[in-house]
């Protein structure tokens, strides 16, 4: 089995992968760079319950997403164990999957997908590539460096995704800590958005910068 793993950054999408046994390594030397405020430290079991996946499952994401013309990359930010990080790497060409938890990362790594890369880090990484797909599902209430996180999607992503816990659900955060669609589109001026109505616990919003809206190759 073989991943990619990136202390912060990755600097050529088509880097070789490390070995499985490397990856785990280099992300417990990295342990001391983390730092997760409000964050979910709960059993990373309950990321890929049957209970999640009723409440929240891929389809209709990739459903979506199989209409985009170019799929080569795709970055899970807050990719947690990557429930929805498997998927994606059925569809584009290499994902990258952004996660600054320690144990989360580890059980990803471990999945050995070879088109998956792991950058272990809180900040938005610093890369010099266009991006075909960014999404945030679940992760978004959780960032401090939203407004960041918004720059960096205005200057290398084509499309993006929020999906996350709305207000009315009795489960999830804490609703002082939930993000609203409004929100969402305020935060990523630039994007044409849609929402899609499909889950019950949770907003889908898709969006398509308007300044990337013509493929390129």
């Amino acid at each position: 089995m073989n991943v990619d793993v990136y202390s912060k950054n990755p600097t050529n999408p088509n880097r070789l992968p490390h070995n499985i046994n490397d990856v785990v390594m280099s992300i417990k030397r990295l342990g001391r760079w983390f730092f997760m405020p409000h964050r979910f430290e709960g059993d990373w079991r309950v990321l890929e319950s049957e209970w999640r996946k009723k409440i929240l499952p891929p389809d209709p994401l990739i459903e979506k997403l199989k209409v985009l013309e170019r799929r080569k990359i795709a970055f899970d930010v807050g990719a947690g164990t990557g429930y929805f990080t498997v998927h994606l790497a059925k569809l584009f060409e290499k994902v990258y999957a952004v996660e600054c938890n320690l144990e989360f990362a580890k059980v990803l790594a471990r999945k050995g997908i070879k088109n998956i890369g792991i950058i272990v880090t809180d900040k938005p990484p610093e890369i010099d590539f266009e991006i075909d797909f960014v999404l945030f599902a679940d992760s978004l209430h959780e960032i401090e460096c939203r407004d960041e996180y918004a720059e960096w999607c205005r200057k290398h992503a084509r499309y993006l995704a929020v999906i996350d816990w709305n207000e009315r659900c009795e489960y999830g955060p804490p609703k002082e800590d939930r993000i609203d669609p409004s929100s969402v589109i305020e935060l990523f001026d630039g994007f044409e958005f849609e929402e899609l109505p499909v889950y019950e616990c949770h907003f889908f919003l898709f969006g398509r910068n308007e300044l990337k809206d013509q493929p390129r190759g």
